[in-house]
């Protein structure tokens, strides 16, 4: 992407880049639709659906999962899943954010997003409560025995309907972990209706942290984005200070000297 598109980026609103991430997640599921179509044109319904289920979910498909509706919901608006997993979470009064690459598309660069991540505050005594309401609402959840017994902190929970996927993370108790719930912003998507984001700071903080562990570019690319299209909005002394802490100091002052900050 040139100066100018990210110029004009830069021009958009939140808002604006979250929904255009959106419609590019949404075209991306069209396209590959009509490609596994074309391809595996002879298997059966059951059989077309199962190969569609492996090919988006892939490591993280559960074996013999299947969706519970037609192909017109597996290309809904991701934001849908994020509303219902919003509007679930508030009613059991449990203070989340949304944190990742559907963070980073809105502060940054729009690109397709394969999952949402959600980092939640709540406590292993509620973790029943949430499975049961989130099999209600019409997800499968796995990884709930490894969540219990205290060996995992992530739920995987996939939307039976549109086969979306959402990794809801349990926070931690470290400073780091507790000031990006103070910092999160609320974002309105419409009608009223808000969800709440990691705030572009600690979506960089993180991505940084994130690179370091998988040495994905993705990462990196994530986070010149968010500072390009930022920029002047981004709290630096915020951005040092963390990253020394967190030991991404040198690489946080590498990304910001290529974007020239």
């Amino acid at each position: 992407m040139d100066v100018f598109e990210f110029q004009q980026l830069r021009q958009r609103s939140n808002l604006d880049r979250l929904r255009m991430s959106s419609v590019l997640t949404q075209r991306a599921r069209q396209i590959s639709l009509r490609g596994l179509k074309l391809r595996f044109s002879s298997l059966s319904r059951d059989e077309f659906t199962q190969k569609v289920v492996r090919a988006w979910l892939q490591e993280d498909c559960p074996e013999n999962f299947i969706p519970s509706s037609s192909e017109s919901m597996w290309i809904q608006d991701p934001l849908e899943v994020a509303v219902q997993l919003h509007n679930l979470l508030m009613s059991l009064q449990i203070d989340y954010y949304i944190t990742g690459g559907a963070s980073a598309v809105m502060y940054g660069e729009p690109r397709t997003t394969r999952d949402i991540d959600l980092v939640l505050s709540i406590a292993l005594s509620q973790i029943d409560a949430l499975a049961i309401e989130l099999e209600k609402s019409g997800f499968y959840i796995a990884g709930l025995d490894e969540v219990r017994s205290g060996q995992s902190k992530i739920l995987q929970v996939i939307q039976m309907e549109s086969i979306a996927r959402a990794d809801l993370m349990i926070a931690g108790d470290r400073p780091f972990d507790l000031i990006q719930f103070e910092r999160k912003q609320s974002i309105d998507v419409g009608e009223g209706q808000v969800l709440y984001y990691a705030s572009p700071e600690d979506v960089i903080l993180n991505k940084l942290k994130w690179r370091v562990q998988s040495g994905s570019e993705k990462q990196w690319r994530d986070v010149l984005g968010i500072l390009k299209i930022q920029r002047d909005l981004l709290d630096v002394g915020y951005l040092q200070e963390w990253a020394s802490d967190l030991g991404v100091l040198e690489d946080l002052n590498m990304a910001m000297e290529q974007v020239k900050i």
